[in-house]
Protein backbone atom coordinates (compact mmCIF):
# COMPACT_ATOMS: atom_id res chain seq x y z
CA UNK A 1 0.00 0.00 0.00
CA UNK A 2 1.75 3.50 -0.69
CA UNK A 3 0.50 7.22 0.69
CA UNK A 4 1.12 10.34 -1.75
CA UNK A 5 2.00 13.56 0.34
CA UNK A 6 1.41 15.93 -2.70
CA UNK A 7 3.76 19.18 -3.57
CA UNK A 8 2.86 21.50 -0.39
CA UNK A 9 1.80 25.21 -1.17
CA UNK A 10 0.09 28.17 0.40
CA UNK A 11 -3.32 29.01 0.70
CA UNK A 12 -3.96 32.69 2.64
CA UNK A 13 -2.49 31.47 6.00
CA UNK A 14 -2.69 27.81 5.46
CA UNK A 15 -0.02 25.63 4.44
CA UNK A 16 -1.86 22.34 2.65
CA UNK A 17 -0.75 19.34 0.66
CA UNK A 18 -3.10 16.72 -0.53
CA UNK A 19 -2.58 13.15 1.23
CA UNK A 20 -3.70 10.59 -1.29
CA UNK A 21 -4.18 6.89 0.59
CA UNK A 22 -6.55 4.02 -0.15
CA UNK A 23 -7.92 5.32 -3.27
CA UNK A 24 -9.35 8.50 -1.24
CA UNK A 25 -7.92 11.86 -0.63
CA UNK A 26 -7.61 14.76 2.14
CA UNK A 27 -6.44 18.17 2.25
CA UNK A 28 -4.50 18.47 5.33
CA UNK A 29 -3.99 22.14 6.80
CA UNK A 30 -1.66 23.47 8.95
CA UNK A 31 -3.16 27.57 9.88
CA UNK A 32 -1.80 30.24 11.39
CA UNK A 33 -1.78 34.37 12.14
CA UNK A 34 -1.48 36.42 9.33
CA UNK A 35 1.56 37.93 10.89
CA UNK A 36 3.44 34.56 10.68
CA UNK A 37 2.73 33.34 6.54
CA UNK A 38 5.88 34.65 5.32
CA UNK A 39 7.49 31.62 6.93
CA UNK A 40 5.45 29.24 6.02
CA UNK A 41 7.69 26.67 4.36
CA UNK A 42 5.78 25.36 1.09
CA UNK A 43 9.18 24.14 -0.52
CA UNK A 44 9.49 20.93 1.18
CA UNK A 45 6.71 18.42 2.70
CA UNK A 46 9.36 18.01 6.30
CA UNK A 47 5.88 18.52 7.68
CA UNK A 48 3.54 16.67 6.50
CA UNK A 49 5.74 13.72 6.42
CA UNK A 50 6.47 14.18 10.39
CA UNK A 51 3.15 14.39 10.94
CA UNK A 52 1.98 11.89 9.51
CA UNK A 53 4.59 9.18 10.87
CA UNK A 54 2.43 7.44 13.41
CA UNK A 55 -0.44 6.87 10.35
CA UNK A 56 2.62 5.80 7.84
CA UNK A 57 3.57 3.05 10.50
CA UNK A 58 0.39 2.21 11.72
CA UNK A 59 -1.31 1.20 8.44
CA UNK A 60 2.07 0.00 7.13
CA UNK A 61 2.26 2.18 3.77
CA UNK A 62 5.03 3.11 1.90
CA UNK A 63 5.40 6.67 0.90
CA UNK A 64 5.56 8.90 -2.56
CA UNK A 65 6.59 12.81 -1.80
CA UNK A 66 6.11 14.82 -4.41
CA UNK A 67 7.96 17.11 -2.94
CA UNK A 68 11.39 17.45 -1.04
CA UNK A 69 12.40 16.78 2.41
CA UNK A 70 15.34 17.35 4.05
CA UNK A 71 18.34 15.20 3.23
CA UNK A 72 19.56 15.18 7.32
CA UNK A 73 15.75 14.01 8.20
CA UNK A 74 15.46 11.90 5.41
CA UNK A 75 18.77 10.01 6.58
CA UNK A 76 17.57 9.71 10.19
CA UNK A 77 14.44 8.21 9.54
CA UNK A 78 15.33 5.62 7.09
CA UNK A 79 18.57 4.16 8.69
CA UNK A 80 17.55 4.93 12.76
CA UNK A 81 13.54 5.84 13.46
CA UNK A 82 11.68 4.17 10.97
CA UNK A 83 13.13 0.71 11.57
CA UNK A 84 12.78 0.80 15.01
CA UNK A 85 9.66 2.10 15.00
CA UNK A 86 8.78 -0.89 12.67
CA UNK A 87 10.86 -3.41 14.31
CA UNK A 88 9.28 -2.95 17.55
CA UNK A 89 5.60 -2.55 16.35
CA UNK A 90 5.60 -5.74 14.63
CA UNK A 91 5.49 -3.77 11.27
CA UNK A 92 7.17 -4.33 7.66
CA UNK A 93 10.00 -2.10 6.89
CA UNK A 94 8.66 1.47 5.24
CA UNK A 95 10.41 2.91 1.52
CA UNK A 96 10.09 6.48 1.22
CA UNK A 97 10.44 8.07 -2.76
CA UNK A 98 11.12 11.69 -2.70
CA UNK A 99 13.62 14.09 -3.44
CA UNK A 100 16.18 15.60 -1.17
CA UNK A 101 17.14 19.03 -0.16
CA UNK A 102 19.89 20.77 1.76
CA UNK A 103 18.46 24.18 1.78
CA UNK A 104 19.60 26.12 4.72
CA UNK A 105 16.68 28.90 5.69
CA UNK A 106 18.83 30.74 8.18
CA UNK A 107 15.77 31.55 10.79
CA UNK A 108 16.78 32.68 14.34
CA UNK A 109 13.57 31.64 16.25
CA UNK A 110 13.92 29.85 19.37
CA UNK A 111 10.43 28.24 20.54
CA UNK A 112 9.20 26.37 22.80
CA UNK A 113 5.40 25.11 23.55
CA UNK A 114 3.62 26.76 26.08
CA UNK A 115 0.27 25.24 27.60
CA UNK A 116 1.03 26.89 30.98
CA UNK A 117 1.72 22.83 32.93
CA UNK A 118 3.90 22.10 35.30
CA UNK A 119 6.34 20.70 31.85
CA UNK A 120 5.86 23.54 29.91
CA UNK A 121 6.31 26.14 32.64
CA UNK A 122 9.61 24.07 34.02
CA UNK A 123 11.42 24.38 30.42
CA UNK A 124 10.21 28.03 30.01
CA UNK A 125 11.76 29.42 33.22
CA UNK A 126 14.86 26.88 32.75
CA UNK A 127 15.61 28.89 29.43
CA UNK A 128 15.15 32.40 30.76
CA UNK A 129 18.88 34.54 30.91
CA UNK A 130 20.70 32.10 30.02
CA UNK A 131 24.57 33.02 29.75
CA UNK A 132 25.02 31.99 25.82
CA UNK A 133 21.97 34.53 24.77
CA UNK A 134 20.98 32.43 21.79
CA UNK A 135 19.73 29.78 23.50
CA UNK A 136 16.67 31.86 25.20
CA UNK A 137 13.45 31.11 24.31
CA UNK A 138 11.97 34.09 21.73
CA UNK A 139 8.96 32.82 20.95
CA UNK A 140 6.31 30.24 22.66
CA UNK A 141 4.00 28.36 20.55
CA UNK A 142 0.51 26.70 21.51
CA UNK A 143 -0.80 24.30 18.63
CA UNK A 144 -3.98 22.64 17.94
CA UNK A 145 -1.71 18.84 17.98
CA UNK A 146 -4.25 16.63 19.68
CA UNK A 147 -4.07 17.87 22.95
CA UNK A 148 -7.63 19.39 22.56
CA UNK A 149 -8.85 16.44 21.35
CA UNK A 150 -7.25 13.80 19.77
CA UNK A 151 -9.66 13.54 17.42
CA UNK A 152 -10.75 16.63 15.86
CA UNK A 153 -14.04 18.01 15.39
CA UNK A 154 -15.97 21.05 17.35
CA UNK A 155 -15.22 19.69 20.33
CA UNK A 156 -11.65 20.07 19.89
CA UNK A 157 -12.09 23.73 18.05
CA UNK A 158 -13.80 24.90 20.89
CA UNK A 159 -11.07 23.73 23.73
CA UNK A 160 -8.12 24.83 21.34
CA UNK A 161 -9.37 28.34 21.24
CA UNK A 162 -10.46 28.53 24.85
CA UNK A 163 -6.92 27.45 25.76
CA UNK A 164 -5.33 30.22 23.25
CA UNK A 165 -7.38 32.80 25.23
CA UNK A 166 -5.64 31.83 28.43
CA UNK A 167 -2.45 31.61 26.93
CA UNK A 168 -2.46 35.09 25.05
CA UNK A 169 -3.00 36.70 28.30
CA UNK A 170 0.20 35.12 30.07
CA UNK A 171 2.15 35.45 26.92
CA UNK A 172 0.84 39.54 27.12
CA UNK A 173 1.93 39.46 30.64
CA UNK A 174 5.09 38.78 30.45
CA UNK A 175 5.93 40.09 26.67
CA UNK A 176 6.04 37.00 25.07
CA UNK A 177 5.10 36.45 21.24
CA UNK A 178 2.86 33.63 20.99
CA UNK A 179 2.80 31.34 17.58
CA UNK A 180 -0.59 29.84 17.28
CA UNK A 181 -1.05 27.28 14.44
CA UNK A 182 -4.50 24.99 14.11
CA UNK A 183 -4.20 21.77 12.07
CA UNK A 184 -6.81 19.41 10.36
CA UNK A 185 -4.19 16.10 10.82
CA UNK A 186 -6.10 14.71 14.06
CA UNK A 187 -9.02 13.41 11.78
CA UNK A 188 -6.85 11.94 9.71
CA UNK A 189 -4.94 10.00 12.21
CA UNK A 190 -7.20 9.48 14.41
CA UNK A 191 -4.70 7.76 17.17
CA UNK A 192 -4.63 8.25 20.76
CA UNK A 193 -2.58 11.54 21.83
CA UNK A 194 -0.36 10.32 23.84
CA UNK A 195 1.00 7.77 21.27
CA UNK A 196 1.65 10.38 18.67
CA UNK A 197 1.97 13.45 20.36
CA UNK A 198 5.80 14.38 19.48
CA UNK A 199 4.79 13.39 16.16
CA UNK A 200 2.41 15.69 15.62
CA UNK A 201 3.81 18.67 18.00
CA UNK A 202 7.15 18.81 16.01
CA UNK A 203 5.66 18.38 12.73
CA UNK A 204 4.18 21.94 13.93
CA UNK A 205 7.37 23.89 14.33
CA UNK A 206 8.54 22.36 10.82
CA UNK A 207 5.77 24.40 9.32
CA UNK A 208 7.47 27.55 10.28
CA UNK A 209 11.26 26.09 9.57
CA UNK A 210 11.72 29.17 7.80
CA UNK A 211 11.49 31.13 11.39
CA UNK A 212 13.11 28.13 14.29
CA UNK A 213 16.53 26.88 14.38
CA UNK A 214 15.74 25.57 17.76
CA UNK A 215 12.91 24.04 19.92
CA UNK A 216 12.24 22.96 23.52
CA UNK A 217 9.89 19.75 23.23
CA UNK A 218 8.90 19.82 27.30
CA UNK A 219 9.45 16.23 27.57
CA UNK A 220 7.05 14.44 30.19
CA UNK A 221 9.24 11.52 31.64
CA UNK A 222 12.60 11.29 32.68
CA UNK A 223 15.27 9.90 31.11
CA UNK A 224 15.56 6.77 32.83
CA UNK A 225 13.77 4.07 31.80
CA UNK A 226 13.17 4.96 28.39
CA UNK A 227 12.27 2.84 25.62
CA UNK A 228 10.04 2.38 23.07
CA UNK A 229 6.72 2.32 23.80
CA UNK A 230 3.56 2.27 22.10
CA UNK A 231 1.29 3.74 25.20
CA UNK A 232 3.42 6.47 25.44
CA UNK A 233 5.63 8.43 22.91
CA UNK A 234 7.54 10.26 25.49
CA UNK A 235 8.67 7.02 26.95
CA UNK A 236 11.61 7.36 23.77
CA UNK A 237 11.40 11.13 23.56
CA UNK A 238 15.22 11.43 23.24
CA UNK A 239 15.49 9.15 19.93
CA UNK A 240 12.51 11.62 18.27
CA UNK A 241 14.04 15.11 18.80
CA UNK A 242 17.47 13.44 17.69
CA UNK A 243 16.38 11.79 14.49
CA UNK A 244 13.58 14.46 13.46
CA UNK A 245 15.82 17.70 13.95
CA UNK A 246 17.78 18.73 10.60
CA UNK A 247 19.80 20.76 8.86
CA UNK A 248 17.90 24.19 9.69
CA UNK A 249 16.19 22.88 13.44
CA UNK A 250 17.55 21.70 16.14
CA UNK A 251 15.00 19.63 18.75
CA UNK A 252 15.91 19.98 22.67
CA UNK A 253 14.27 17.33 25.14
CA UNK A 254 13.78 19.37 27.83
CA UNK A 255 13.14 18.29 31.49
CA UNK A 256 14.72 14.89 30.48
CA UNK A 257 16.95 15.41 33.34
CA UNK A 258 14.90 15.92 36.15
CA UNK A 259 11.72 14.03 37.66
CA UNK A 260 8.22 15.43 37.80
CA UNK A 261 8.47 16.36 41.46
CA UNK A 262 11.64 18.24 41.14
CA UNK A 263 9.85 19.70 38.39
CA UNK A 264 7.05 21.22 40.50
CA UNK A 265 9.25 22.00 43.43
CA UNK A 266 11.52 24.03 41.03
CA UNK A 267 8.35 26.26 38.89
CA UNK A 268 6.87 26.18 42.62
CA UNK A 269 9.41 28.81 43.55
CA UNK A 270 8.32 31.23 40.36
CA UNK A 271 5.38 33.57 41.14
CA UNK A 272 3.88 33.39 37.82
CA UNK A 273 2.81 30.25 37.94
CA UNK A 274 1.25 30.84 40.69
CA UNK A 275 -1.58 32.79 38.88
CA UNK A 276 -0.96 30.86 35.65
CA UNK A 277 -0.73 27.13 36.17
CA UNK A 278 -2.94 25.05 33.83
CA UNK A 279 -2.85 21.03 34.20
CA UNK A 280 -6.26 20.12 32.92
CA UNK A 281 -6.73 17.29 30.58
CA UNK A 282 -10.62 17.88 31.06
CA UNK A 283 -13.19 19.53 28.63
CA UNK A 284 -13.05 22.65 29.86
CA UNK A 285 -10.08 25.49 29.66
CA UNK A 286 -9.51 25.92 33.34
CA UNK A 287 -8.01 23.13 35.95
CA UNK A 288 -11.15 21.01 37.36
CA UNK A 289 -9.74 19.55 40.34
CA UNK A 290 -10.55 15.90 39.21
CA UNK A 291 -8.96 14.56 35.98
CA UNK A 292 -5.99 12.75 36.72
CA UNK A 293 -3.21 15.74 35.58
CA UNK A 294 -4.96 18.50 38.28
CA UNK A 295 -4.93 15.66 41.46
CA UNK A 296 -1.33 14.46 40.62
CA UNK A 297 -0.63 18.37 40.55
CA UNK A 298 -2.69 19.10 43.50
CA UNK A 299 -1.31 16.39 45.52
CA UNK A 300 2.44 17.28 44.82
CA UNK A 301 2.10 20.74 45.73
CA UNK A 302 0.79 20.25 48.93
CA UNK A 303 3.26 17.05 49.72
CA UNK A 304 5.83 20.80 49.29
CA UNK A 305 3.51 22.79 51.26
CA UNK A 306 3.11 25.01 48.43
CA UNK A 307 -0.69 24.22 48.04
CA UNK A 308 -2.10 27.32 49.29
CA UNK A 309 -0.38 29.77 46.31
CA UNK A 310 -1.85 28.34 43.81
CA UNK A 311 -5.56 29.05 45.33
CA UNK A 312 -6.12 31.30 41.72
CA UNK A 313 -6.23 28.31 40.15
CA UNK A 314 -6.91 25.43 42.29
CA UNK A 315 -10.58 25.28 44.01
CA UNK A 316 -8.72 24.53 46.92
CA UNK A 317 -12.41 24.14 48.91
CA UNK A 318 -13.54 21.47 46.86
CA UNK A 319 -9.82 19.88 47.36
CA UNK A 320 -10.23 20.02 50.97
CA UNK A 321 -13.71 19.20 51.31
CA UNK A 322 -12.71 16.03 49.18
CA UNK A 323 -9.20 15.34 50.34
CA UNK A 324 -9.31 11.73 51.94
CA UNK A 325 -10.93 10.25 48.84
CA UNK A 326 -8.22 12.55 46.58
CA UNK A 327 -5.74 10.49 48.92
CA UNK A 328 -7.18 7.19 48.60
CA UNK A 329 -7.15 7.44 44.46
CA UNK A 330 -4.03 8.65 44.53
CA UNK A 331 -2.82 5.59 47.02
CA UNK A 332 -4.96 2.95 44.60
CA UNK A 333 -3.48 4.11 41.90
CA UNK A 334 -0.47 3.61 42.81
CA UNK A 335 -0.74 0.59 43.81
CA UNK A 336 -2.48 -0.74 40.72
CA UNK A 337 0.93 0.53 39.18
CA UNK A 338 -0.92 3.62 37.33
CA UNK A 339 1.26 6.62 36.43
CA UNK A 340 3.42 4.58 39.45
CA UNK A 341 6.59 6.61 38.76
CA UNK A 342 5.08 9.78 38.99
CA UNK A 343 3.01 9.05 42.15
CA UNK A 344 5.33 7.43 44.14
CA UNK A 345 7.20 10.35 44.21
CA UNK A 346 4.99 12.19 45.47
CA UNK A 347 3.88 9.82 48.38
CA UNK A 348 7.52 9.86 49.28
CA UNK A 349 7.52 13.46 49.39
CA UNK A 350 4.45 13.37 51.92
CA UNK A 351 6.75 11.45 54.16
CA UNK A 352 9.57 13.54 53.83
CA UNK A 353 8.01 16.37 55.18
CA UNK A 354 6.21 14.93 57.39
CA UNK A 355 2.49 15.86 56.07
CA UNK A 356 0.35 13.00 56.99
CA UNK A 357 -1.64 10.98 54.72
CA UNK A 358 -5.31 10.30 56.75
CA UNK A 359 -5.36 6.54 57.44
CA UNK A 360 -9.18 6.67 56.05
CA UNK A 361 -7.28 7.29 52.82
CA UNK A 362 -5.50 4.10 52.83
CA UNK A 363 -8.65 2.07 53.98
CA UNK A 364 -10.62 3.72 51.26
CA UNK A 365 -7.83 2.81 48.51
CA UNK A 366 -9.09 -0.75 48.60
CA UNK A 367 -12.74 -0.40 47.80
CA UNK A 368 -13.19 -1.72 44.76
CA UNK A 369 -14.60 1.22 41.80
CA UNK A 370 -16.50 1.21 39.27
CA UNK A 371 -13.17 1.38 36.86
CA UNK A 372 -11.66 -1.87 38.98
CA UNK A 373 -15.11 -3.66 37.73
CA UNK A 374 -14.65 -2.31 34.14
CA UNK A 375 -10.85 -3.47 34.04
CA UNK A 376 -12.15 -6.59 35.27
CA UNK A 377 -14.65 -7.39 32.87
CA UNK A 378 -12.46 -6.34 29.84
CA UNK A 379 -10.28 -8.84 30.88
CA UNK A 380 -12.83 -11.46 29.91
CA UNK A 381 -14.25 -9.54 27.02
CA UNK A 382 -13.63 -11.06 23.15
CA UNK A 383 -11.22 -9.32 20.99
CA UNK A 384 -13.96 -8.72 18.53
CA UNK A 385 -16.35 -7.45 20.61
CA UNK A 386 -14.06 -5.28 21.55
CA UNK A 387 -12.89 -4.27 18.47
CA UNK A 388 -16.72 -3.84 16.98
CA UNK A 389 -17.27 -1.11 20.36
CA UNK A 390 -14.25 1.07 19.14
CA UNK A 391 -15.38 1.28 15.32
CA UNK A 392 -18.45 2.00 16.77
CA UNK A 393 -16.88 4.77 18.79
CA UNK A 394 -14.09 5.84 16.69
CA UNK A 395 -11.52 4.89 18.55
CA UNK A 396 -10.64 1.86 16.12
CA UNK A 397 -7.51 3.98 14.99
CA UNK A 398 -6.09 4.15 18.92
CA UNK A 399 -3.09 2.85 18.74
CA UNK A 400 0.19 2.00 16.46
CA UNK A 401 -0.56 -1.60 16.43
CA UNK A 402 -3.97 -1.99 15.86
Amino acid sequence: MKLIINQPYIDKNKLISKIEYNNTSYDMFFEVDNEYVKYLTDDNANSFLIALIPFIVKHNYDVEIKSSISSKLYYQLTTYLLPLLCDNFNKKRINISCTLTDKKYNGAGVGASVSCGVDSFYTLLKHKELKDKKYNITHLCFFNAGSNGEYGGESAQKLYKDRISHIKNFCKEYNYPLVTINSNMNELIMMNHEKRHTFTTLACVYVLEKLFNKYYFASGLEFNGSHIDESDTAFYDILNVECLSNENITFYCSGLETTRMEKVKFIANFKETYNWLNVCVGQEWKNDCKCHKCIRTMTALESINMLDKYNKVFDLDYYKKNRTYILASMLRNNRNRIQHQLLNEIIQSYKANNIKIPITSYILSYKITKNDIKQIIKKFIPRKIMINYRIKHNRINDGWMD
